[in-house]
């Protein structure tokens, strides 16, 4: 008797209960593909999969936690408290779920069943797990989950999904459909626009972080989502872009953060953006003397130079520049 169960995406979110994680890993299995799945050989595709991990890769155990159907059924692999091999240096802390098909475009399509087992397993993965959705393709030269799966309109879908009786109701990202704001705030991305997109833009501008020439116009244009790839960087969260409940969060603790008094009493002092070479004024003194440069308010060579002493000895990034990080460090 096999080791494998076969479980509906109920029964997962049972076992999950209680689990907390980093990362939930997309995976495409590309092969075996939706052709190879004929209603009843579930457990046979997956111990065919285990062999293959364990006797050619040499692995300790099949690699994915969980492996999803074309039927929407799951199938177990490894236990949920072991690490899965799955994307080097972000397998620590991940929940692996391999979707048993061809994703590339011109092939299989994750659709009914399977799509909807897919969207309930991963939202209650981010919102009761505390995990950020990650594609396979973001940190390795690799199409999986498939070229055709769009990250940002298949995390749109997870957090906007509604079970239902049949085929889920699925909230399109807004280049497709419009959608109202009340919606758009689960995951904001390029080429959203309204109120919520204008506050993500002033908080991030509050927080020192550079949101472009337009500013705060309600529209998730480019500089938007570069301006949301720095703070994901600075706070550790997945750099993906998208500003979804892990990155709203963050701000929310930032801005928080920012507001408090420190041990001494005093204010802490706010960030005024990033400072380099050829920045000028009062922000460029404070710095110069937190890093024992004479102060003129002159961001130069001998200022660089100091500045990346400062972040050498404190553990930060060595760029010379002072971002988010370095500042907060020094004040």
């Amino acid at each position: 008797m096999s080791r494998f169960k076969v479980v509906s995406a109920d029964q997962v979110i049972e076992m999950l209960k209680g689990y907390r994680y980093k990362y939930a890993q997309v995976h495409h299995t590309w092969k075996p593909d939706h052709s190879d799945f004929n209603g009843s050989n579930h457990i046979a595709l997956q111990e065919s999969m285990c062999r293959y991990h364990t006797n050619v890769r040499g692995w300790d155990d099949i690699g994915q936690h969980l492996t999803l159907m074309p039927d929407g059924k799951f199938v177990t692999g490894r236990a949920f408290n072991s690490t899965p091999a799955g994307i080097y240096g972000y397998n620590t802390g991940a929940f692996m779920i391999e979707h048993v098909g061809n994703f590339d475009k011109g092939h299989d399509k994750l659709q009914g069943a399977q799509l909807e087992s897919s969207l309930k397993v991963y939202q209650y993965l981010v919102k009761h797990c505390g995990a950020s959705i990650m594609f396979h393709t973001e940190h390795a030269a690799k199409s999986c989950p498939g070229t055709g799966l769009d990250k940002h309109d298949y995390v749109y879908k997870v957090l906007s999904f509604k079970p239902s009786a049949s085929t889920p109701e699925v909230v399109l990202h807004p280049t497709q459909q419009k959608v109202k704001d009340k919606v758009i705030s689960f995951v904001l991305g390029v080429g959203d626009e309204g109120s919520q997109v204008k506050q993500l833009q002033n908080d991030l501008k509050s927080l020192g972080y550079d949101i472009g020439k337009y500013g705060a116009d309600g529209k998730f244009g480019r500089d938007t989502k570069d301006a949301v790839r720095a703070f994901q960087k600075d706070k550790g969260l997945v750099v993906d872009g998208l500003a979804g409940p892990n990155t709203f969060d963050a701000i929310k603790k930032a801005k928080t953060q920012k507001s408090k008094p420190s041990s001494s009493g005093s204010a802490i002092v706010p960030y005024p953006g990033l400072l380099k070479v050829g920045s000028r004024g009062k922000d460029v003194e404070r710095v110069q003397r937190a890093v024992g440069v004479t102060p003129d308010g002159i961001f130069g060579r001998n200022t660089e130079k100091a500045v990346r002493a400062y972040q050498s000895r404190h553990g930060l990034a060595v760029d010379g520049l002072v971002g988010i990080n370095t500042w907060n460090k020094m004040f």
